[in-house]
């Protein structure tokens, strides 16, 4: 009797994970995935229609649970220990660029002979399966979990800045004030806090609300965001990372 294959297709269907349980036999056996050997493979061993197999690999392969000419499946990547350590860390602490993994992963007592291309390597297995993103900011490099929106790891990597995570804070508390008083109230230099504030506001984390006396606040369309965001960089500052 044939298996029947339903028209919207999930990962907990039979079929679906008899698909995978094969392709994770090839992949154990260290032979690279190849979806027409997978075909016929599965062909041979399960009583699922032509179609209704192809579409159940072409789903596979849309959800990056199963990468073309790799040696791994998304359910067998993270069984690396540095890998998952990696994938594990950016998870925990949204908006980390490149330098800080590297130094981070590289202080384990393990891993301290590693080197920046071993590194790579196992960020670009994370990409390839949908665990982790990259992000290109300005002159930085930001990973960040797969799910989470480009725009919100990008606040979490500017938050990770003393000085504009004082600004935001001191908005939040006070909700307006004046650019030429904010330097007084978090004893930084002028310059450094207008070079921060202009960066937030060309980021639209802050809103110049009377240009005349350059008053500043929180953007309205940001707020409730950056409030959360502050709260969880907050809780991330506890770890010292």
């Amino acid at each position: 009797m044939n298996i029947v294959v339903r028209s919207s297709l999930h990962l907990e269907l039979p079929s679906v994970q008899k698909v995978i349980e094969i392709a994770q036999e090839m992949v154990s056996e260290n032979r690279v995935l190849n979806t027409e050997n997978l075909y016929n493979l599965a062909k041979s061993r399960l009583q699922i229609p032509r179609k209704g197999l192809l579409r159940i690999i072409r789903f596979l392969i849309n959800k990056k649970i199963l990468v073309e000419g790799s040696k791994f499946t998304r359910g067998s990547v993270l069984d690396n220990a540095y890998r998952k350590r990696i994938y594990n860390f950016i998870s925990s602490h949204l908006g980390v660029h490149f330098s800080i993994i590297k130094r981070v992963i590289f202080s384990e007592t393990d891993n301290k002979s590693g080197s920046a291309g071993q590194l790579l390597w196992h960020l670009k297995m994370l990409i390839k399966f949908d665990y982790i993103k990259k992000v290109n900011f300005k002159k930085y490099t930001i990973f960040i979990p797969a799910e989470l929106d480009e725009e919100i790891g990008i606040i979490f990597f500017l938050l990770r800045d003393k000085i504009n995570k004082k600004i935001i804070d001191l908005l939040i508390h006070e909700g307006t004030i004046e650019t030429s008083e904010v330097h007084k109230r978090i004893d930084e230099t002028r310059e450094l806090i207008y070079y921060r504030i202009n960066d937030l506001i060309d980021n639209n984390l802050l809103s110049e609300i009377e240009e005349e006396n350059k008053t500043i606040s929180l953007s309205p369309d940001k707020k409730h965001v950056l409030v959360q965001i502050f709260k969880r960089s907050i809780n991330m500052k506890k770890n010292k990372i």
